[in-house]
């Protein structure tokens, strides 16, 4: 009797032959059990029998090199050297699809709950109210107890932790800004109102990606960082210059006649010392006076950020990472401080109670502090539920934020891939870095390549403003073409 041996199935990226060619990027309804069947049962009634499933298709190349988690990324290849990580990076979407699609069912699920939590107004905490001696109000007979029960406990050497914690007093949460503070009045002053897809028109040299490029200095906030704009009081539409109105302006500048200027006499003077001071008023007509200055405009900037009240590793250190014990309230303050109105969340209930900072802890340190929330659970690895309703909520942020000056912050675990994603976004809907080339040519799968050209700025300046490890993995990156797709089908956003 003969025996039949099946390889042994793939269970790690190391499994995978180091000379894989570059294959099409999934099609539209990969996740799809009737267009890519996974049992025999799914299949034709008459080919069952005979005919196994067919393998995952792996990613093109060119978008899953982009994900930080590739083998031969930048964050690896400073890890591990040049040659990059030992093990060859295979999407988590092909790796373990059934996986995936578990998590999107369970993002859908989350994404119905309600999205906006708005904080109409701050609520500060009551004040602290303190006795004759300095300490806390409260009742003399529990004040005894406590005394007593302290005096007669036996004191035992206490073993000092081998790594201390972090928290948020020892080490406040690490906020990056995506657009340096020196920055923020030069970009502003060169946006202009756009007729294309994305909000505003900015001249190449001004884009974020060039003004960015040059700086290597530290991007995390300082404990007190410079204070931010007053929120604008005026209607956003009268701050906000398009293209019509430079002409106009040029026109008028041009047009404008001065009186000319009589001709100064003659001074002769022997002396050396004789110092004369001449003070020259050119008058302009009334009729060619100049127009008052236009109100300034400020763009208000986005931040990254971990959870705020993370509370990791408190049994000791893991890999030589200390543990994390964050208090909510101190860092809900602290994005208060830098001027935050909105505060976007990518986590769902569960990961927040994982990491010590539930929701209904999570709400209530907000409200206290005057931050509105807006939540976009997003599985770890992945993206949010669809480009559509990322730029639903772009759109309401953009106005009511952005626009205003006023800045936000964007967290999931630790501030670097799913809220990399959101920031990517902001700066893609915005135009910062401005719009589509004119490389029309489209790589396998149907990909342009001016897509992915301007995700490629994008997620550099996340890296470089953030960490280099931002947007993580494939699927993200995948979403970020994606979006820059959504927004090249919508004619206009100057509605």
């Amino acid at each position: 009797m003969s025996l039949l041996v099946l390889p042994a199935p793939v269970k790690f990226a190391s499994d995978f032959p180091p000379d894989l060619p570059s294959f099409p990027p999934f099609p539209p309804d990969f996740a799809s059990s009737a267009a890519f069947p996974t049992s025999p049962s799914s299949f034709p009634r008459d080919l069952s029998a005979s005919v196994s499933p067919p393998p995952p298709v792996l990613p093109p190349v060119f978008l899953a090199s982009l994900a930080s988690q590739h083998h031969l990324s930048t964050y690896n290849t400073s890890k591990y050297g040049p040659q990059g990580c030992p093990i060859r990076y295979i999407p988590l979407s092909v790796h373990l699809p059934d996986h995936v699609r578990e998590l999107e069912a369970r993002q859908r699920i989350a994404s119905a709950a309600q999205a906006w939590w708005p904080c109409e107004s701050s609520q500060e905490p009551s004040p602290l109210l303190l006795g004759p001696c300095g300490m806390p109000a409260q009742d003399s007979t529990s004040l005894r107890d406590q005394l007593e029960a302290a005096m007669q406990d036996h004191l035992s050497a206490a073993t000092p932790a081998p790594v201390p914690l972090k928290t948020s007093s020892t080490h406040p949460i690490n906020i990056s800004a995506i657009i340096p503070f020196e920055l923020i009045p030069l970009i502003s002053s060169h946006l202009l109102l756009s007729a294309g897809p994305t909000l505003f028109d900015i001249p190449p040299s001004f884009a974020l990606d060039r003004l960015t490029a040059a700086q290597h200095h530290d991007n995390t906030i300082p404990r007190l960082p410079p204070p931010p704009p007053p929120p604008s009081t005026q209607m956003v539409v009268t701050q906000l210059r398009s293209r019509s109105d430079v002409s106009e302006a040029l026109k008028a500048a041009i047009n404008t006649a001065v009186a000319p200027v009589p001709a100064l006499p003659t001074l002769h003077s022997n002396s050396s010392t004789l110092s004369l001071s001449l003070t020259v008023t050119v008058a302009l007509t009334e009729k060619t006076a100049p127009p008052p200055p236009e109100p300034t405009f400020t763009i208000g900037n986005i931040f990254l950020s971990s959870c705020p009240g993370k509370k990791v590793r408190l049994q000791g250190p893991v890999k030589g990472r200390s543990g994390v014990c964050r208090d909510l309230h101190a860092d809900m303050r602290r994005m208060k401080d830098l001027g935050v109105g909105c505060v976007v969340c990518c986590l769902d209930d569960a990961e927040l109670e994982f990491l010590g900072a539930p929701w209904h802890l999570y709400e209530r340190a907000a409200k206290s502090v005057g931050i509105s929330v807006l939540r976009i659970p997003t599985p770890e690895g992945l993206a949010p539920p669809s480009p559509a309703a990322l730029d639903a909520h772009l759109t309401h942020i953009i106005n009511a934020y952005t626009l205003r000056g006023v800045p936000i912050l964007v967290h999931c675990r630790g501030g670097v891939g799913r809220a990399g994603v959101v920031a990517c976004c902001w700066m893609l809907k915005l135009g910062l870095c401005g719009w589509l080339g004119d490389n029309r040519a489209t790589a396998s799968g149907g990909v342009r390549l001016d897509a992915v050209e301007l995700v490629e700025r994008v997620i550099s300046i996340a890296r470089r403003r953030r960490s280099v490890k931002a947007v993580e993995t494939y699927e993200q990156v995948q979403f970020l073409v994606d979006f820059v797709e959504y927004l090249r089908s919508r004619p206009s956003t100057t509605e």
